[in-house]
């Protein structure tokens, strides 16, 4: 057991506020975040819902390799069901009350065939580098029986990761008035993902041979993100991602870019043009990767004695630390720290050096910053009170002086005894009845 206090020390500047960067995007809405503490470097109306187009499928690659129960490579067989088309003017004059996940003519595909035989990992490839809306209905097929049913599963996963304002009615993206997100969730999404080996293998491949089948011979796609192929975009830091976009949803785009320990996730939603959001995600990364880390020192182990009254404790317990404390941060990402103040429950006897506790330094999110251990600097002795009782109830043996005092005692006892026992009988014999 444990007692936690939670300190916030205003005083010593532990309340800390990141400075976002200073820069601005030609994307409507945008964000920057760091793919392993989720703090957020720069935010442009990241949580204004709007239509992510081809991003939707970071998170149906996602889902389908969570979901997936097979081997990569088993067949898919494709069938009339995940390719029927409908023009985007008809999907209107219907007031789009036909199923979302139909395809447009014009949209983005892999040109799966009615009755083709295609690998699972084929499919995953042609819906992330050649961003094929077909691709992308058979992967959910494939993974959950029918398409419905797959979008059902992967709205209430992206629930469970956070997504607290997207809803997605088909696995492709393609317009659908009930089809949107933010900016903030996507990239809670592709942090998500970034924990996948095999989705971080899809996305980084810059070219890839999809099978030969039964009804078509091998075929080369090229990844669709700029920043990973050779070219004027071309950007060394970068992990690949995912780029998207139609009338509705303007240019769109996701993108990882690390340098070190330090991995980054830039979302940006409604560009004006194509090559734009390549650009945007450039200035954001660079900006950010400027930045020079920074260090701030939050307790010194020499300056900060801690105390704490200790229950059949005859003195409070006085600890230190057996460290410094210090955080390290870039000033986009400087968090917002509290400080816990962990005490192991202890009884007396307390010696020096006795580890007593621990001071952790968390983050916003309850995250471990940093951490160092609390050792007592005094002993704590049992009072005298608690010393008798834990004596009488042979839960360990008295002190030798204390053994001395109740033997002085007893003996005292005895002889008080003995005394009174003789007075008694003297008094009987002095006045005997009748």
């Amino acid at each position: 057991m444990r007692a936690i206090f939670l300190l916030i020390f205003s005083c010593l500047g532990c309340m800390l506020f990141a400075q976002p960067l200073k820069m601005t995007v030609s994307a409507k809405s945008a964000i920057l975040v760091n793919a392993k503490t989720g703090a957020v470097l720069y935010d442009k109306k990241g949580d204004d819902r709007v239509y992510p187009a081809s991003l939707t499928k970071i998170a149906t690659c996602l889902y389908a390799l969570k979901e997936n129960k097979k081997e990569l490579d088993h067949i898919v067989k494709c069938s009339h069901q995940g390719l029927r088309r409908m023009s985007k003017s008809v999907k209107v004059a219907h007031n789009y009350r036909d199923p979302a996940y139909y395809l447009e003519p014009d949209g983005t595909h892999f040109w799966i065939k009615r009755g083709e035989e295609i690998t699972f990992q084929d499919l995953l490839y042609g819906m992330m580098l050649a961003s094929g809306n077909d691709a992308a209905n058979f992967i959910a097929i494939s993974t959950s029986g029918s398409i419905p049913k797959f979008m059902k599963g992967l709205n209430r996963y992206l629930k469970e990761i956070g997504c607290e304002d997207t809803h997605f009615a088909n696995p492709h993206g393609l317009h659908h008035p009930n089809h949107w997100t933010t900016a903030h969730d996507i990239a809670l999404i592709v942090k998500e993902a970034m924990k996948n080996e095999m989705f971080r293998t899809i996305v980084s491949t810059r070219e890839y041979e999809r099978s030969r089948t039964n009804l078509q011979m091998p075929k080369k796609i090229r990844n669709r993100d700029l920043l990973i192929q050779a070219g004027k975009f071309a950007y060394p830091r970068a992990h690949g991602m995912k780029t998207g976009g139609h009338s509705d949803a303007g240019y769109t785009y996701a993108s990882v870019a690390q340098e070190g320990d330090r991995m980054l996730i830039a979302v940006l939603l409604e560009c004006p043009d194509t090559y734009s959001r390549f650009r945007d995600a450039i200035r954001l990364f660079d900006t950010a990767f400027e930045e020079e880390l920074e260090e701030r020192l939050l307790f010194n182990k020499e300056e900060n004695i801690f105390k704490r009254v200790i229950a059949r404790g005859k003195t409070p317990l006085r600890a230190t630390l057996s460290q410094d404390i210090a955080i390290s941060y870039y000033p986009a990402e400087e968090p917002q720290v509290t400080i816990e103040l962990n005490w192991k429950y202890l009884t007396p006897p307390i010696q020096v050096g006795n580890h007593v506790g621990e001071v952790n330094i968390l983050d916003e999110r309850g995250a471990v910053l940093e951490s160092a251990p609390l050792i007592a600097t005094a002993p704590v002795k049992r009072t005298v009170s608690a010393l008798i009782r834990d004596t009488v109830r042979g839960e360990e043996p008295p002190p030798a002086g204390l053994q001395r005092t109740l033997i002085f005692l007893l003996a005292c006892a005895i002889l008080l005894t003995l005394f009174g026992i003789y007075k008694m009988q003297t008094t009987n014999q002095k006045n005997p009845e009748g």
